[in-house]
């Protein structure tokens, strides 16, 4: 799972964009413009931030430079219709780390994301394991003693983070902030429904729920025992 933030002030791209992203399974969060940009991006981690050059308020290259002279090392790839080298060259100059010129295919964005999410600061541990349970980032597959699980985006995303935290109990608003991104207006009854929906497909006949709930706490996923 890797999270990613998009600014961008045209809401039917940053739409097409968010959808695109979260069927790749990526989480996604936008912003529209560059004074609340620059906020969240301070505020916040994210493994990629998706920046548009012309903004209301702070335009990109603003952004980009005040964020590396604060220390922010998260790679960023610039978007913008402007098609000149010495734009170009700006862009690189504040500290971007690719640039896309607008319009663009959908593919060539995920291409560019992948490309920069490889790099090895940002490249997270892709086969995770718990009890007979292994989740593999790579095909983006889950199997249980061999089985294919079948999940739904959210469902897989959730899964992630609670292996990547294994044994460790993450609030209801940890899990929101991870799987559904920071501000995201999602209801506690909703992380519930999903971890339910993630017990009745991954969960073994006359074991314990790999998932636990810890009273007013939050959940963890550990390997299940066998019910005496």
């Amino acid at each position: 799972m890797s999270r990613i933030l998009v600014v961008e002030d045209e809401h039917g791209l940053s739409g097409a964009i968010k959808e695109w992203l979260e069927e790749e399974l990526y989480v996604v969060t936008i912003v529209s413009n560059g004074e609340d940009a620059l906020e969240v991006i301070l505020e916040n981690s994210f493994e990629l931030i998706l920046l548009d050059w012309m903004l209301p308020g702070l335009d990109g290259i603003s952004i980009c430079k005040r964020y590396r002279e604060s220390g922010g090392k998260t790679p960023i790839l610039i978007l913008t219709a402007k098609t000149t080298m010495s734009a170009k060259e700006e862009g690189l100059d504040s500290g971007a780390d690719d640039y896309l010129t607008k319009p663009f295919n959908m593919r060539e964005l995920s291409a560019r994301v992948r490309a920069l999410l490889r790099r090895p600061q940002t490249v997270p541990r892709a086969v995770l394991e718990c009890g007979d349970l292994t989740l593999n980032m790579n095909n983006r597959t889950v199997l249980k003693k061999d089985q294919v699980i079948k999940l739904l985006p959210k469902e897989f995303i959730l899964l992630e983070v609670l292996m990547r935290h294994q044994g460790i109990v993450l609030s209801t608003e940890d899990l929101i902030d991870h799987v559904w991104g920071p501000h995201s207006q999602v209801a506690p009854d909703t992380v519930r429904s999903h971890v339910k929906a993630l017990r009745r497909k991954i969960d073994s006949p006359n074991t314990s729920s790999m998932i636990v709930n810890v009273h007013a706490v939050g959940y963890k996923i550990e390997a299940a025992s066998n019910n005496v």
